[in-house]
C-alpha cells in the first residue's frame, strides 16, 4: 500500500491548508454533475475554472497527419491566466486527466470519484443512447453494448479510470499498460486528498465535507439515468467482454476500494452520516 507521505510535507504557503487550490478530476459516469452542483454552492463562479479535454469519448481509428492535442492552446492560456489570481481561484474542474498536473501548483488537492466499471460501463452506455444532440448518439443507436465496449474505438471503454488517472487519455485502444496502472494507483494514493466511490455516494461526501471544510448539505442526485437495464439483467457473455477491456481498471477499483475504507477507519462514519441526513438539504432556486 502506497502511503500519503506528501500530505504531510510542510509548505513554505502561509495560507492554511484549506486555502489551497482544489482539483476535481471528474471520470464520467461517476455521479460528477451531482459533485459539480455540489461545487457551485460552495465557491463562486469567479473562484471556479473548468477545463474540458477534448477527443476523449471517441477516438477515431484513422491517424491523423498532425494529431490534435487533447488541450488545446487556447484552453492552456486561459488556464494559465487564472492560476495567476490564485487569490481569487479555489477549483479546477472538469473531464481531464492528471497530465494536467504538470499545468497546476504543487500543493494542488485532488480529488476524484471511481466507479466500478462494469456499472460505469452500462451507464455510458445508455448516456449516450439517450443524448440525442451528442455527435456519437448514433453510434450508440447502432452499436450493441459489447460493440459500444470492444470495438467503437471508445477510449473511455478501454480502462477510462486507469487511463485518465495515470494521464494517458491520448492513447488508442488496446494500449493501457500495467505500468499505467501502477503510475494510476501511485497518483491516488500520494496526489488525491480524497479518493471516493460512486457506489458510496454519501460516505464519500462526507469525506469531502470534513477534508476540505464545506458546510454539511444534502444534495439530490443528477443526471442519474433510469432508463437503463441493472448489471443483473446484462448477460454474462457481455459482462465478460467488458471486464476484459477492462481489466486494469477493475484492478484500480478494488485499490481505490482499500484507500476509501482507510480513510473512513479513521473517523465515526456512522455520526457523520447521521449528521449529514439530519442536514438541510439544498434547494435550487427555480427558474
Amino acid at each position: 500500500m502506497f502511503t500519503n507521505s506528501w500530505r504531510t510535507t510542510k509548505s513554505a504557503d502561509p495560507r492554511s491548508e484549506h486555502d489551497l487550490l482544489i482539483a476535481f478530476v471528474h471520470i464520467p459516469k461517476t455521479a460528477g454533475q451531482t459533485l459539480n452542483l455540489i461545487l457551485s454552492q460552495k465557491y463562486s463562479r469567479d473562484e471556479i475554472h473548468k477545463v474540458m479535454m477534448r477527443g476523449m469519448s471517441l477516438r477515431m481509428p484513422r491517424p491523423m497527419i498532425i494529431p490534435k492535442p487533447l488541450l488545446s492552446f487556447s484552453k492552456i492560456r486561459r488556464l494559465k491566466s487564472a492560476l495567476k489570481h490564485q487569490h481569487k481561484l479555489r477549483l479546477v474542474h472538469g473531464h481531464f486527466d492528471l497530465s494536467l498536473s504538470r499545468l497546476l501548483p504543487a500543493d494542488t488537492r485532488f480529488f476524484t470519484l471511481l466507479r466500478d466499471p462494469v456499472e460505469r460501463a452500462i451507464s455510458h452506455y445508455y448516456h449516450y443512447r439517450r443524448k440525442t444532440t451528442d455527435p456519437i448518439h448514433s453510434l450508440a443507436m447502432q452499436s450493441t453494448l459489447t460493440e459500444w465496449v470492444s470495438t467503437c474505438g471508445i477510449v473511455e471503454m478501454d480502462n477510462g479510470q486507469t487511463r485518465r488517472l495515470a494521464g494517458a487519455m491520448n492513447l488508442p485502444c488496446g494500449r493501457v499498460t500495467l505500468q499505467m496502472l501502477e503510475r494510476a494507483k501511485f497518483n491516488l494514493a500520494e496526489k488525491f486528498a480524497v479518493v471516493g466511490l460512486t457506489e458510496r455516494f454519501e460516505e464519500s461526501l462526507v469525506l469531502l465535507h470534513r477534508t476540505f471544510g464545506w458546510p454539511l448539505h444534502r444534495f439530490s442526485s443528477r443526471n442519474v439515468g433510469n432508463d437503463r437495464p441493472p448489471k443483473t439483467a446484462v448477460s454474462e457473455e457481455t459482462l465478460e467482454v467488458i471486464r476484459k477491456c477492462n481489466r486494469f481498471d477493475l484492478e484500480l477499483y478494488q485499490f481505490a476500494s482499500a484507500l476509501f475504507e482507510q480513510a473512513l477507519s479513521k473517523i465515526d462514519m456512522a455520526g457523520e452520516l447521521a449528521r449529514l441526513r439530519a442536514a438541510p438539504e439544498h434547494v435550487e432556486p427555480a427558474r
